[in-house]
């Protein structure tokens, strides 16, 4: 089941970058996402409910948690809302599989909850270097447009965004549990969207189809609430380490999906770039890597 269960996250958050692509055929980009939230609330609400999950919070945990919320949902998932507008599911994907290295970033320099080494400093560099050669390649292809950059920006700041709200709740919210620490941060986040998409002037621009409603629909339901759930049962069956392998899957399943579904050509700077990145991941996770792999074999020889 665990292995089942990590193929089916692998899948669905591969899927998720070409249905955030749908949505915004219709619905602007921190709309889109409040209306995602709102979904997903809802199914988490449905599942506390029913399984008597509490969802209260201790009103000491709220200022770290309004702080994680604004900088995942309004970085996190508004910038990579507003960017993919301009970029294709594949690319995004791709530029968001940033976010580990942001985490050792951020681990060492502001929470200081880790060491910054050697190799982390080297993944770092090669992970970068892999951003700007799809960069490049994205700027050629439109001319050197000022809004593929912009969109490139948005979408490496809502991966860094993403990574300290991560590195905050890891360190100063670790004790709350999983489903009502994720309703009252989606909540919140959900809040923080709205405002901000209303402020824009966005819902002067909803076009509402079948085609972006069912997409919407399946963010909410399934790449949310499912999604969010699924990833920490599993978090609590295997190790932390094999379940962060799913970014490596996730953009090169966007790539092949967004190819499939919207045409998109994959480039080879495309490639070289993604494997830069993935490179730099690995050089930086490396030293947890081992770490896990003298810890696995230690624990197979004791039970033997």
């Amino acid at each position: 089941m665990p292995y089942f269960v990590f193929t089916m996250l692998s899948i669905i958050w591969s899927t998720t970058w070409i249905a955030i692509k749908i949505t915004l055929e219709g619905i602007p980009p921190f709309l889109s996402a409040t209306i995602r939230f709102i979904i997903a609330i809802v199914f988490l609400g449905i599942f506390a409910l029913i399984r008597h999950i509490p969802v209260k919070i201790a009103r000491g945990d709220y200022r770290i948690l309004l702080y994680s919320a604004f900088f995942m949902y309004i970085f996190d998932y508004g910038f990579v809302y507003w960017g993919e507008q301009y970029l294709s599911a594949g690319v995004t994907a791709i530029f968001f599989a940033t976010f580990p290295i942001f985490i050792g970033l951020f681990s060492n320099y502001v929470v200081k909850s880790e060491q910054l080494d050697a190799t982390k400093i080297a993944g770092t560099l090669l992970g970068f270097l892999g951003v700007f050669i799809i960069f490049y390649d994205q700027l050629i292809q439109t001319q050197f447009n000022l809004q593929i950059l912009l969109a490139t920006l948005a979408v490496v700041t809502g991966a860094a965004g993403g990574a300290f709200s991560t590195v905050l709740v890891k360190k100063y919210l670790s004790h709350v549990p999983a489903v009502p620490l994720t309703i009252h941060q989606m909540f919140w986040g959900a809040v923080f969207l709205g405002a901000f998409g209303l402020l824009r002037g966005e819902i002067q621009h909803l076009i509402v189809t079948p085609r972006v409603l069912y997409a919407t629909l399946y963010l909410g339901a399934i790449g949310s609430a499912l999604a969010f759930g699924s990833y920490y049962w599993l978090l609590q069956r295997i190790s932390a380490l094999t379940v962060s392998f799913i970014i490596y899957i996730t953009p090169v399943l966007a790539l092949v999906i967004d190819y499939l579904v919207f045409g998109t050509p994959v480039t080879w700077r495309i490639i070289v770039g993604g494997l830069f990145i993935f490179g730099g991941i690995t050089i930086s996770q490396w030293q947890a890597y081992r770490q896990w792999l003298l810890q696995h074999r230690s624990m197979k020889s004791s039970i033997g």
